[in-house]
């Protein structure tokens, strides 16, 4: 972590007027309009300058500094044109400038349109796109756009997934987490983990989704221990999951920023969650579903993308 940059704090010194210790006798008061004699000016300029210096204020304590990071989740529906159920072919590169209000972009199914996706992002650091390892298996599809520096990406795929021609295809592709830190500066420091759980409904897909926030909730003790934590992605858990996303909450010691701002939809499977530390609190401030649709009003994705503004401070 890096060092927290100074700050420089001004002490002000107040100045107060003494008297003199004991009085002053007077001169004999001249005639009218007569001026005061060399001798009692002389005097009475020396009484009146002294004068003791106040002790000065204690400095104030400099408060600590605050980050505010808006970040987005979205799955982009980036499978291709082929097989797709929306039109990433033209859509992808209308998503792209639309990413650039936003700190933190987490993506998921950025499969086959990459180069568009980033084609008109500005921010400055972005992940690598994992290339395709057969005409089957197309990647993870995770990527992350940033303003600030991101460092140590790794990529882990599911161990246990459910469906290779059937429910959802889930196997077909090396799905899974990718995790990274992110250096917002003045030692803000956190890990932050992308997520695409398994797909489908059937009993397969509940059991595969349950092994993977085990999975999930394993890495981030053992490679997140005492650090802050965001983990943020297509979940796909719906109300009958909720004792599998109350799992990886409880087990990652997660809190779901949705439900912290007591957001309407609290099963909807796109999600932020975030993990304080002892060294850096967490706090969501606000929670906005994002409408990225085109000329006719006809959304970019099947999935709608979820805004959340994180507040971070030193406790």
């Amino acid at each position: 972590m890096k060092p927290i940059a100074g700050w420089t704090v001004a002490a002000f010194f107040v100045m107060t007027i003494g008297c003199g210790a004991g009085a002053v006798e007077s001169e004999p008061v001249a005639g009218e309009g007569d001026a005061p004699s060399p001798e009692g000016a002389q005097q009475e300029k020396e009484t009146s300058s002294t004068s003791t210096p106040a002790t000065p204020e204690k400095p104030k304590t400099p408060s600590s500094p605050t980050k505010t990071l808006e970040l987005l989740t979205y799955n982009v529906a980036g499978l291709p044109q082929a097989i797709s159920s929306v039109k990433p072919a033209e859509n992808t590169k209308k998503i792209s400038p639309l990413l650039n209000p936003f700190d933190l972009v987490l993506v998921q199914e950025d499969f086959a349109y990459h180069d568009d996706l980033v084609s008109a992002a500005t921010h400055p650091h972005k992940t690598p796109a994992m290339k395709a390892l057969s005409p089957t298996d197309l990647g993870d599809g995770l990527n992350a756009l940033a303003r600030s520096p991101v460092s140590g990406l790794a990529r882990t795929k599911w161990k246990q997934c459910s469906g290779y021609f059937d429910q959802k295809n889930d196997c077909l592709t090396s799905k899974g987490f990718a995790s990274f830190t992110i250096d917002l500066g003045d030692g803000f420091s956190v890990d932050v983990y992308d997520v695409h759980f398994d797909a489908g409904r059937s009993d397969g897909d509940s059991k595969a989704r349950y092994a993977q926030v085990a999975q999930l909730a394993s890495a981030i003790n053992a490679q997140s221990k005492d650090r802050a934590v965001i983990v943020a992605g297509d979940t796909n858990m719906k109300d009958s999951d909720e004792a599998t996303f109350q799992a990886l909450l409880t087990n990652a010691s997660l809190s779901c920023a949705c439900r912290v701002l007591k957001c309407p939809e609290a099963a909807r499977i796109d999600r932020v969650m975030f993990r304080s530390s002892s060294s850096i609190a967490i706090v969501p401030k606000s929670y906005q579903v994002e409408s990225f649709v085109d000329a006719k009003g006809e959304p970019l994705s099947d999935h709608e993308p979820v805004n959340v503004v994180l507040e971070l401070s030193k406790p």
